[in-house]
């Protein structure tokens, strides 16, 4: 289980350097904060933008903590403020007091309920099972790997040398067989004790990062980085793996129902999500997310 402190500590972390750098750009020039996220209507999400949604989305905040969680609670902002032009445009009517609210996520809600299709379970077993039998895919269990496991935060010095290079030649020396993964999450946890270091059990490749598309090509036995994603530098140690499945009839008979419905409000709002962002031109500037972690783009 994930440490929530840990957590909260990263995300304060993350809001107050996003802070720090907004307000010293805007000192200079209060239009010159970069844009993390642009619409093709010249309206950008700062880094000042970011910060403010945070303190009121605590719920997102454990996101914060990487670079692709960054991406994400920018996606969730953008299509907040899609919803909301979409809204105004169809002629909703707004609370006086939401009124000049750029990411008015109860206005966004309302206004998506009445642009999507609605979406019901099926109304038998019958029904359930036709729908997994016309949609597999809604019934895959993703690959699966049991991993290993130490993180150190990039600005860390270890032993006299910075966290990556001290990871580096930890990993040399496990290929030299002169020390062990255990060894080095046991020294690592003396460093960083805010989330567990060593064997995490098995986890699920259910989301696309560039750290999870590097584990889900390695091989079992193989260790993975050093590798740097957000405020952190990883080493990973692949134990074993388990390819995706199709599950059985029998394993989400009573389930499937359920999946059904979870599977079409999914899809909904992917597909409004993909029109809304073709409509007002959605791009983010993964440059600039970088540079909330105070690291270039081209650093993986």
């Amino acid at each position: 289980m994930r440490n929530r402190f840990g957590n909260s500590l990263r995300a304060l972390a993350l809001l107050a350097l996003a802070g720090l750098w907004a307000v010293s750009a805007a000192a200079a020039d209060p239009a010159a904060e970069p844009g993390l996220l642009r619409f093709s209507g010249g309206e950008t999400i700062t880094a000042s933008d970011l910060s403010r949604y945070l303190d009121q989305r605590i719920d997102l905040r454990g996101r914060a903590r990487d670079r692709w969680g960054v991406q994400k609670v920018l996606r969730e902002m953008a299509l907040a403020r899609t919803l909301v032009w979409e809204g105004e445009r169809m002629g909703e009517p707004r609370l006086s007091a939401e009124a000049s609210e750029r990411f008015d996520d109860a206005y966004a809600l309302a206004v998506s309920k009445r642009l999507s299709p609605r979406c019901e379970a099926p109304a038998d077993s019958a029904a359930a099972r036709r729908f997994y039998e016309e949609n597999p895919q809604a019934f895959m269990v993703p690959p699966m790997l049991r991993l290993g496991r130490v993180m150190l935060p990039a600005s860390a010095q270890v032993e006299g040398v910075a966290a990556r290079d001290w990871l580096a030649a930890q990993a040399r020396a496990m290929a030299a067989a002169s020390t062990t993964f255990d060894a080095v999450a046991q020294r690592a946890d003396g460093v960083y004790r805010l989330e567990p270091q060593g064997d995490l059990g098995w986890v699920l490749l259910t989301q696309e990062n560039a750290v999870l598309r590097r584990l889900a090509a390695a091989q079992a036995g193989e260790l993975v980085g050093p590798v740097r994603d957000g405020d952190f530098v990883y080493l990973f140690l692949v134990h074993e793996k388990r390819d995706g499945r199709p599950l059985a009839w029998d394993e989400v008979a009573v389930s499937a129902a359920a999946r059904a419905l979870n599977y079409c409000r999914e899809n909904t709002r992917k597909k409004l999500e993909d029109a809304l962002f073709a409509k007002y031109g959605v791009v983010l500037d993964d440059a600039e997310i970088d540079r909330l972690f105070g690291r270039p783009r081209s650093d993986e």
